[in-house]
């Protein structure tokens, strides 16, 4: 069993070793995510070309050869040739570099694996099934983009606005968790998909004054 997480790539290195399909269609995400991306490959996808030609990745224009990971010393590595032999040359000089791999179609020899994902915001939903069925991944992200609207988008939003002044005011945890579940059980998501955000921020507004009185009144007790 994988043990799931969320990586911060901001600024960090990131190698892919080939340059087709998977590698143009894992690029824009790391990209996105902050990383500062290399790719080595004789030839490039039409749309890793593009982002070539806009200088938001590095392309190293040769094939793989050992000792290179060595010299750009990335956080993570994908073995993505269409040749096995160069994906396990791949994978043995990040293992003994210490280096994460991800070797694509080869979870066996892999250090970890991408999940599909849903975003929204700040709020994100990943998927996987550890390589059983990419079809059923990809099933389960097709049901959950149904659901998860933009409703989620906006409470993300505010909560994470919110938190640290909830955390600077509310000093009891227990209280704090209450707070949380009080707003997420509340009517805010169904008026917020139902596009009436005054509402929404009204009620949230008055949860959490509520909240702080009852926060006061508890400490002018204790005291």
């Amino acid at each position: 069993m994988n043990y799931p997480v969320m990586l911060r790539l901001e600024g960090r290195s990131v190698v892919i070793v080939g340059g087709g399909k998977v590698a143009a269609r894992k690029t824009p995400d790391l990209l996105n995510a902050g990383a500062r991306v290399t790719i080595i490959s004789p030839a490039l996808n039409p749309a890793l070309e593009m982002l070539n030609a806009q200088g938001v990745i590095t392309w190293q224009a040769t094939s793989y050869a050992p000792g290179q990971l060595t010299v750009v010393k990335p956080m993570l590595v994908f073995a993505a040739t269409n040749s096995p032999a160069v994906n396990q040359q791949v994978a043995a000089e990040a293992e003994s570099l210490g280096i994460l791999v991800d070797v694509v179609d080869e979870s066996a020899a892999s250090d970890f694996s991408s999940m599909a994902a849903l975003r929204r915001g700040p709020l994100t939903v990943a998927i996987a099934t550890e390589g059983a069925s990419p079809a059923l991944t990809a099933h389960l992200r097709r049901k959950l983009d149904a659901m998860v609207g933009d409703e989620y988008t906006t409470l993300a939003t505010w909560l994470a606005k919110l938190r640290p002044f909830v955390r600077a005011n509310i000093a009891s945890e227990n209280e704090r968790c209450a707070l949380w579940q009080e707003i997420i059980d509340s009517p805010i998501l169904d008026d917020l998909r139902s596009r009436d955000e005054d509402s929404a921020r009204a009620l949230l507004d008055s949860l959490l004054s509520n909240a702080l009185s009852t926060n006061e009144t508890h400490q002018q007790t204790s005291g």
